[in-house]
């Protein structure tokens, strides 16, 4: 059974981290091995305590939530126990993408003034149309990848004007003697309902479809993000094209791992109903290589530690332990749960 008191288990956490900052960040062993571990995180407003003249009043000192130093470095910290928590082998993920954050000194300050400091991580982060500010964002392991290039990829309307959402990161890394497109996004949220917003998301998805075709078939690239709609939603298995069967599917198809999940738990709950929004897309070239980089299988998970969930008082039995539940301050981590998955080299 879930504690109640979440602060006793990340408290726990915390320290267990601490105790063994030794031995978890200078191990080395698994870090030049084959694996290459892929981790997407809506991090829930992440915003710094700055005014940037955009729509961020909500987060400031002087707002009614009073968004201060002490809630701020709380949130950092949290964040870095939850990319913790998403461990494998004592290793933190390679390639971390992120959605809602606001600046690139908040990334900053998560690689260099928290354990992660230890990781050697590089960070990026897009520059949107988004009216609050907010963007994506990606921070990778210098020592294991060398970045190509990026870009922000700022989606349009029919008429070339720029729609008011998050921008798509593009990054493309080199690795050993291979490549890896990779992609960060967040697609328009489901505000005034999801079939009044679901001509937006749509437009999105056709706009990254496109993108993904300028770069033709015979790349090996990842898209990760919060797409507000799940899997089999016409957005990302039709528009995209992400297929939840591969094995029927041609071998230019996107696959969309996030099928692997069998269990009942998502990574958004929303008035009691779980959601798998949080989704990590492959190229068939990745899902079937047979040299190289490649993905595998069934490795796509959803990180439901209990130290990142809370009781579910309103409806039954647990949700993610965000930084706010409405209005009202949590302290916690998130509202979404990361989703990790892994690559491989042969």
């Amino acid at each position: 059974m879930l504690k109640k008191n979440n602060f006793i288990i990340v408290a726990g956490t915390a320290l267990l981290i601490i105790i063994t900052t030794g031995y978890m960040f200078d191990y080395k062993q698994d870090r030049h091995t084959n694996a290459l571990r892929i981790m997407f995180y809506n991090v829930e407003n992440f915003f710094d305590t700055i005014d940037s003249n955009l729509g961020d009043e909500e987060f400031l000192p002087v707002s009614p939530r009073k968004w201060n130093s002490y809630k701020y470095y709380r949130k950092l910290n949290n964040i870095f126990k939850a990319i913790a928590l998403s461990c494998n082998d004592m290793n933190t993920p390679d390639i971390i993408g992120l959605c809602e954050v606001e600046s690139v000194d908040i990334l900053l300050d998560l690689c260099y003034k928290t354990h992660l400091s230890h990781e050697g991580y590089g960070c990026v982060i897009s520059a949107g149309k988004d009216e609050r500010g907010i963007n994506t964002a990606l921070i990778y392991r210098k020592e294991k990848m060398c970045m190509i290039s990026s870009e922000s990829w700022c989606p349009t309307y029919n008429d070339g004007t720029y729609m008011a959402t998050r921008a798509v990161l593009y990054c493309r890394f080199k690795l050993r003697s291979d490549t890896l497109d990779v992609m960060v996004c967040h697609w328009p949220s489901r505000r005034g309902g999801a079939i009044s917003s679901d001509k937006r998301r749509k437009m999105v998805a056709a706009y990254l479809r496109d993108k993904v075709d300028s770069l033709g078939p015979e790349r090996k690239l990842l898209i990760m993000g919060d797409m507000n709609d799940e899997p089999y939603s016409e957005s990302v298995k039709d528009i995209l094209g992400a297929t939840m069967n591969p094995e029927n599917e041609m071998r230019d198809k996107l696959v969309n791992t996030a099928s692997d999940v069998n269990n009942e738990m998502g990574s958004y709950k929303y008035q009691g109903t779980w959601y798998n929004f949080d989704q990590i897309i492959i190229s068939g070239l990745l899902y079937r290589s047979c040299r190289g980089l490649y993905y595998k299988r069934q490795s796509y998970r959803i990180v439901g530690e209990d130290a990142l969930l809370t009781d579910d008082v309103s409806y039954k039995g647990y949700r993610p332990f965000g930084t706010w539940w409405g209005y009202n301050y949590e302290g916690g981590f998130s509202d979404h749960l990361p989703v990790t998955v892994e690559l491989n080299f042969r």
